[in-house]
């Protein structure tokens, strides 16, 4: 019986881990210091927007009011194991960088951890990243809590505004809706990329981006299969795809099947874009655990 109970309990913990709530607003600020100078101090927000298994995805925001105005907004993507979070931020949206300054908005990897203290929920930890133009960003520290009602004057009205409108719209990308994203694990990261159409050919045509970077540009969707090798970052564990409409062709909408294979696995899924809607797929990266030696 009481070996019975343990199991009971260990299976409760698990589930409570796997079910642990992310979506919504984290606000705080981000620090980074060299040699005890603090080379940056901003405001910094996650708006969690979706949750689907342990992937999130949402706008992250940076803002500074003094010494002088800055602020900016970026997609990002994540995933999470339990009280570990990893967030990617993918593409700034906007940037408002004071002209007569060198600085530059940093695109940044997170990694966090949440620890509840005083019955709110905490955020914290490291960030890393570099810019549009890849030179490295100064590497800190991050510290936020889950929006309430004691921190919600430390965000700017109009920003509040914003994120509250934000909270309404689905998210976009060029334009287009991202449809409910299509989730792949994979195990290698040498990845080939199949794409063809599962009908019957009438002239679409689409772009393939990966984490918002132009990957494939204006491919045409015919019978005969188009194979590209993609490489992903052994550092990152989750890798965004999205399949980008450029015409609906002659018989709307853009149709076409993806073959993923990572060297051990083949995933095909069905795709359909139009002008409204991209498709979405998320390649889970976890390398497959080697045999020990004989």
């Amino acid at each position: 019986m009481k070996n019975l109970y343990l199991s009971v309990l260990l299976l409760l913990l698990a589930s409570a881990v796997l079910a642990q709530d992310y979506k919504g607003i984290w606000t705080g600020h981000l620090r980074a210091e060299v040699y005890d100078a603090t080379v940056l101090n901003m405001q910094y927000i996650l708006h969690i927007k979706d949750q689907n298994q342990n992937i999130i995805n949402g706008k992250a925001y940076v803002y500074r009011n003094k010494p002088l105005k800055a602020e900016g907004a970026l997609d990002f993507i994540g995933v999470f194991k339990g009280s570990e979070l990893k967030i990617k931020e993918l593409k700034i949206l906007y940037s408002r960088i004071p002209a007569d300054t060198s600085r530059f908005l940093c695109i940044k990897d997170l990694e966090l951890t949440l620890s509840p203290d005083k019955g709110i929920d905490n955020l914290n930890g490291t960030f890393t990243g570099a810019g549009e133009n890849t030179l490295p960003c100064y590497p800190g520290k991050a510290y936020l809590q889950r929006f309430n009602k004691d921190n919600q004057d430390e965000i700017p009205a109009q920003l509040l505004t914003t994120l509250l409108l934000d909270d309404r719209d689905p998210n976009v990308f060029m334009q287009t809706k991202l449809a409910r994203p299509i989730v792949i694990d994979v195990t290698n990261n040498v990845i080939e990329l199949e794409i063809g159409d599962y009908l019957r050919e009438d002239g679409d045509i689409i772009s393939v981006y990966h984490n918002r970077r132009l990957f494939i540009k204006n491919l045409p969707i015919v019978n005969k299969k188009s194979v590209h090798t993609l490489r992903l970052n052994r550092d990152t564990e989750l890798h965004e795809i999205i399949l980008y409409a450029e015409n609906l062709g002659r018989i709307p909408p853009n149709t076409s099947t993806l073959k993923v294979f990572d060297g051990a696995k083949e995933h095909q899924v069905q795709i359909t874009a139009n002008k409204e809607v991209s498709a979405v797929v998320y390649l889970r990266y976890s390398p497959a655990q080697k045999s020990p030696a004989q």
